[in-house]
């Protein structure tokens, strides 16, 4: 018997759509408010100050007023001392009931003539010192304020499909083709 058998397999057909996700992310809105510090110095640089007026006056470096003055006096202090001796002379002169020589004697004190020696530091004082200047610092802070508005990400998204059909559907077909009869002998 002679059959001749024809099969069709079936096929599926697969369409997909792979998933998609677009994200557009805005910045979000920053507001910066700043206020910068303020500083004030005021300042007086330092200053030395040396007085060294009474070291150069005992120095002998005086100023015109304080010579003049010193030199009055001492031109005074002279005259009274000269006065003093003028008179005493006289005195001894005058006296002549004492029957002293008193002449030659007055005559070797007015050439003889003291000299004192002496050793001495100078300045015997210390200079004045003082220092004047100053430094103010006023300072006031600063501020920043920092408003920060977030903005939301916009996110679509479209999922995957997979969508699966018959192409082909399968088949079999089965045909009597009848007796063969070379396959009977």
């Amino acid at each position: 018997m002679d059959i001749a058998i024809h099969q069709t397999f079936g096929r599926i057909g697969i369409d997909t759509t792979p998933a998609e996700i677009n994200i557009h992310n805005q910045n979000a809105d920053l507001n910066i408010h700043q206020e910068m510090p303020k500083i004030e110095i005021d300042q007086k640089l330092p200053q030395v100050h040396i007085d060294q007026y009474q070291c150069f006056y005992e120095s002998g470096l005086k100023n015109i007023f304080d010579l003049i003055h010193d030199e009055a006096e001492r031109s005074y202090q002279v005259g009274l001392e000269a006065i003093a001796k003028i008179v005493d002379d006289g005195n001894a002169l005058a006296s002549i009931e004492n029957h002293q020589n008193v002449i030659p004697q007055l005559a070797q004190e007015a050439g003889v003539e003291d000299i004192d020696f002496n050793v001495d530091l100078m300045p015997k004082s210390r200079p004045k010192i003082w220092f004047d200047g100053y430094l103010n610092i006023n300072w006031q802070k600063g501020n920043v304020s920092v408003n920060v508005k977030p903005q939301k990400p916009e996110i679509e998204a479209t999922r995957a499909n997979v969508s699966i059909y018959m192409l082909q559907h399968p088949s079999i077909k089965i045909d009597y083709l009848g007796q063969n009869v070379d396959t009977l002998i």
